[in-house]
């Protein structure tokens, strides 16, 4: 039988040392020595530790920096050459216990390392305090369920560290961090998952490490309480759990969530910033709602009958293009080599044009579908929500049901998977009668994967010459300029580069030559339908701008996006409404998704409805809002809606319960704004 010799440390006499040298009394210096015996050397544990940090030295070599691993790797040495053998139960159970505190700190620090450059501890004193809250009501909830704290570390930390990865990566692909909301929104994320390359940083690499040495030094101390019943444990941790919930339930209201870019993690601290996200999500009625007050905003007005008013209302197409954006709104430091969307910068002749906010970046298509067919505003919800997934359950008053009652039919068509932002229930409950995708299309002409726009638009076209009975009203989102844009892709080459950065930006370039393709697109669409015998409506936007390299989006800029006026172009999307017949050519400075509704309504020659008269007026107090603010016409420059004021604050709180009334408050929904459009 194998000699397993266990080898005590010398170092550990020093402690007997010192207390002598304090004139410790000598049965006082032994008794204390004793305390320090449970330090043993374990040879076996030794080359368990060296072999895992030579993995780890060889991993980080290879992929990252020797100087990553070389650190780990001599802490799993030690780690591993220390035994721990305690002679008192309660010493083990305090050892646990540290250690267990020390790995709730640890998972606070993991997200901060993976997504930020500061350190955790550089937010203060009270956001890192409730931070370590946070993060021990998640242990605590474990250690309820498991009983004991190997267990519930064991699960916690995980389960910690799955979060603060799935961070990483959206923060990674969308250019904002990962939010309550967006765990329903999984089954769209997973539809588009495999066009994105994953990208483990180092960053990510560090925070694993960390997580394995935690694990691996909790499998290396002795059990906490051997023998003792698990219901004491779990009593003491209900009563842990909820003093750190109290404190949290009562702390986090005093901080402002941050949403923006990586803002959350790195000002709040990512756990903090998650809670508070999920005590923002609820609805709050907007001051001075009641739905008598809701009736005395309807306009006095009849409804208007515009300019263009026709005997036979034209169809009506509305393409929104999947991250179309015009990089130019960010600055002038942009030099491709051939322009990028020449034919949608030649129209002019039958042509509405101009520049709208979209309330989203990078990601979260169904928002900006949402401003559009509803007349609603982000602005008004919660940062982090996502109406078709939370607040859609029954029918709301949108464009389309307005379109019923003019006798359009109304079809939604979208060339990709069905499941997607929930739009199967959402597109009936908006009035469409019929809804389209991927299956319903030839799949004859595909870009990395995806139907290419002129694909679409010939589906388009079709669904165009069929429609017979009844005018049409379409509502399309394209595919082809989906992220991500790490790789070229089959049936796809770069036309565009960048003058002067030589490779530096190839997400850059690979979206800009989609951008040109999307261009040549609408040039076949315009081009047949000026040859269609019935008159026809265009309106075309994009939904939000393609997350590509930040890096490149500061150098056009000239610098980074601190003011908001700043921000506000990465929220700048170009649109256009187009005709085939004699309409007035108009240019817009900007205007917000919400507002378009109206424009398109004029130009097709419809009446505008009380709501939409609402909408036109509110539109001369405040010409542009999103989720990130509005413009004001006082102060010339974007505010954030909290600091709006006088006429402004007033027209902004009015549409606050404008919008209310038609989502969450169906019972008293306004009979003249909106349910006698509603069957």
């Amino acid at each position: 039988m194998a000699d397993r010799r266990v080898y005590t440390f010398p170092v550990l006499k020093f402690p007997a040392a010192i207390l002598s040298f304090l004139k410790f009394p000598k049965g006082r210096s032994a008794e204390w020595m004793k305390r320090f015996s449970f330090f043993h050397l374990d040879k076996r544990g030794g080359i368990l530790g060296a072999g895992i940090g030579a993995a780890i030295m060889g991993i980080s070599t290879l992929c990252f920096s020797w100087k990553i691993g070389t650190p780990f790797a001599a802490f799993f040495l030690l780690a591993g050459l220390m035994k721990i053998k305690p002679k008192r139960q309660g010493t083990c159970f305090l050892l646990n216990g540290a250690w267990g505190s020390i790995c709730i700190l640890l998972s606070c620090i993991i997200p901060s390392i993976m997504v930020v450059d500061n350190s955790f501890f550089t937010l203060g004193h009270y956001r890192v305090a409730m931070n370590f809250a946070c993060v021990a009501m998640a242990y605590g909830f474990c250690l309820i369920i498991s009983g004991e704290i190997k267990s519930a570390v064991c699960l916690a930390s995980t389960l910690l560290l799955i979060m603060s990865t799935a961070n990483a990566f959206v923060y990674q692909f969308r250019g904002n961090e990962l939010k309550i909301l967006d765990f329903l929104s999984v089954r769209t994320a997973l539809n588009v998952a495999g066009q994105y390359t994953f990208h483990i940083s180092e960053r990510m690499f560090l925070g694993w490490l960390i997580w394995i040495f935690m694990l691996f030094v909790l499998y290396r101390l002795p059990p906490s309480a051997p023998g003792s019943p698990r219901w004491k444990m779990r009593v003491m941790s209900v009563v842990a759990t909820s003093v750190c919930a109290a404190a949290v339930l009562r702390g986090a209201p005093k901080v402002p969530i941050k949403n923006w870019n990586n803002e959350g993690t790195a000002i709040n601290g990512y756990f903090l910033n998650f809670f508070i996200g999920i005590q923002e999500s609820k609805i709050q009625k907007p001051a001075g709602y009641s739905p008598e007050t809701v009736a005395d905003l309807v306009p006095d007005s009849a409804p208007e009958e515009t300019a263009t008013s026709r005997n036979a209302y034209p169809n009506i197409l509305v393409i929104m293009n999947e991250s179309f954006a015009d990089f130019r709104t960010l600055g002038s430091n942009f030099y491709p080599s051939q322009p990028v969307t020449p034919v949608l910068d030649s129209l002019e002749e039958n042509t509405i044009r101009g520049y709208t906010l979209v309330s989203v970046f990078g990601g979260n298509t169904a928002n900006s579908e949402f401003e559009f067919l509803t007349g609603s505003s982000m602005a008004n919800l919660p940062r982090n929500s996502v109406p078709y997934q939370q607040y859609i359950s029954q029918n709301v008053y949108s464009l389309p049901w307005l379109m019923n009652v003019y006798g359009y039919q109304c079809i939604a068509s979208h060339p990709y998977i069905s499941s997607g932002w929930n739009r199967t229930a959402v597109y009936p409950r908006f009035g469409f009668s019929e809804y389209t995708f991927i299956d319903d299309y030839p799949k004859q002409d595909l870009i990395r994967g995806y139907i290419s726009d002129r694909e679409m638009y010939g589906y388009v076209l079709t669904v165009l010459k069929e429609s017979k009975k009844k005018p049409l009203f379409f509502f399309g989102i394209t595919m082809q300029n989906h992220g991500g844009y790490e790789s070229d892709g089959e049936n796809f080459s770069r036309s565009i580069s960048l003058e002067g950065y030589d490779m530096e930006y190839p997400m850059a370039e690979r979206y800009l030559t989609l951008l040109h393709t999307s261009d040549q697109a609408i040039e076949y669409l315009l081009t047949e339908l000026k040859a269609f015998p019935e008159d026809t409506v265009v309106l075309f936007f994009g939904d939000h701008f393609p997350h590509v390299e930040d890096e490149f989006m500061e150098t056009v800029h000239g610098g980074g996006f601190d003011m908001l006026s700043d921000q506000m172009e990465r929220y700048t999307i170009p649109f256009f409404i187009w005709a085939n017949f004699d309409i007035p050519e108009q240019t817009v400075e900007c205007t917000s998704l919400n507002y378009l509704g109206r424009y398109l309504l004029e130009t097709a020659g419809l009446e505008l409805p009380p709501y939409y008269q609402f909408l036109k007026e509110l539109e001369q107090a405040v010409p542009a809002v999103n989720a990130l603010g509005y413009y004001s016409i006082s102060q010339q420059t974007f505010l954030p809606l909290e600091d709006a004021q006088g006429e402004e604050a007033k027209w902004l709180n009015d549409y606050a319960m404008v919008q209310y009334n038609n989502l969450f408050d169906q019972k008293n929904r306004n009979p003249l704004f909106f349910q006698n459009y509603l069957p």
